[in-house]
C-alpha cells in the first residue's frame, strides 16, 4: 500500500506499517508529446460516454484541460438526487486511454479513471483530479485502492481546509458505481474507479502505520460522509 509523495528513490522507504513509500519529482512534457493529446484519447471516448450516461445520467458540464497532456483528461459533472438535496459527482475521462505501469509482480488493475462526489464543482476539485489522472502516466507508476498521496513535501492543506492535505484512493461507496468494471470494458481491460477522499496527515500516518482497515474502521465510527466536507475536522 504506497504513499506517493514526489521524487522518485531506488531504494523506497517503508512506513511502520509496513507500506512503502515511493518519491517522485514533476514530469516534463515536450511541445511534440502534447500535439499528440487529442490522438492519444480519441479511441475510448464514446465507450465512456456511452457507460458513463447510463450509470450518471446526462453530463451537466465537461471541464477539459487548458493544455490537453497525454492522455487528455477531462472532468465530466453529474447530479443525482440525494436524501439531503442533489449530490454532485465529478468523473474523470480519459486516464484510462492509456494503462498503468503496473509491475508484472503485482495483480493490480492497469486502466483507472477517479470519483469524487461533492456538494457543487470547485475549480481545485477539478485541478486535483487532473493532475491525479496523470500521475501515474507521467511518472511511469500506478495508482490503486488503499494509495495515499500528500499534498506536496511536507504536505500543505488543500481545497478551503486548515487541515486536509493528503489523498486517499479508495473504491467507490455508492454501490452502483461500484460496479463500472463490469460495464466499462477497454481492450480487455475493465476500467477501475477510485474515490478521492481526502485525510489529513494523523489520518494518513494512523493509515501509513496500522494499515488502511484502521482508517475504515475511523470512518465508520465517525459516520464519515461520501459527500465531501471541506470543513471537517480530524478524527485523530
Amino acid at each position: 500500500m504506497p504513499e506517493w509523495f514526489g521524487k522518485k528513490k531506488s531504494h523506497p522507504e517503508t512506513s511502520p506499517g509496513g507500506s512503502v513509500i515511493h518519491r517522485y519529482e514533476a514530469a516534463a512534457w515536450s511541445p511534440t508529446q502534447i500535439g499528440l493529446a487529442e490522438e492519444s484519447t480519441a479511441k475510448f471516448a464514446e465507450a465512456r460516454k456511452e457507460v458513463y450516461r447510463r450509470f450518471f445520467g446526462e453530463v451537466r458540464d465537461v471541464f477539459d484541460e487548458a493544455i490537453p497532456l497525454i492522455p487528455r483528461v477531462d472532468v465530466h459533472t453529474y447530479y443525482r438526487r440525494g436524501p439531503d438535496g442533489d449530490i454532485c459527482t465529478l468523473v474523470t475521462s480519459g486516464m484510462s486511454d492509456l494503462e498503468m505501469s503496473v509491475p508484472t509482480r503485482i495483480k493490480a488493475p492497469r486502466r483507472a479513471e477517479l470519483i469524487f462526489y461533492c456538494t457543487e464543482p470547485n475549480r481545485e476539485y477539478i485541478e486535483t483530479m487532473q493532475w491525479l489522472a496523470h500521475f501515474p502516466h507521467d511518472q511511469k507508476t500506478w495508482i490503486g485502492s488503499s494509495h495515499t498521496i500528500p499534498n506536496g513535501n511536507p504536505p500543505a492543506p488543500f481545497w478551503g481546509s486548515s487541515v486536509l492535505d493528503t489523498i486517499l484512493l479508495l473504491p467507490p461507496i455508492v454501490k452502483r458505481d461500484a460496479t463500472l468494471p463490469d460495464e466499462l470494458i477497454l481492450d480487455g481491460e475493465p476500467v477501475h474507479f477510485l474515490w478521492v477522499v481526502p485525510l489529513t496527515t494523523p489520518e494518513c500516518n494512523l493509515k501509513l502505520a496500522r494499515g488502511v482497515n484502521a482508517i475504515l474502521d475511523l470512518f465508520e465510527q465517525n459516520r464519515h460522509p461520501h459527500v465531501f466536507e471541506p470543513n471537517r475536522a480530524s478524527y485523530v
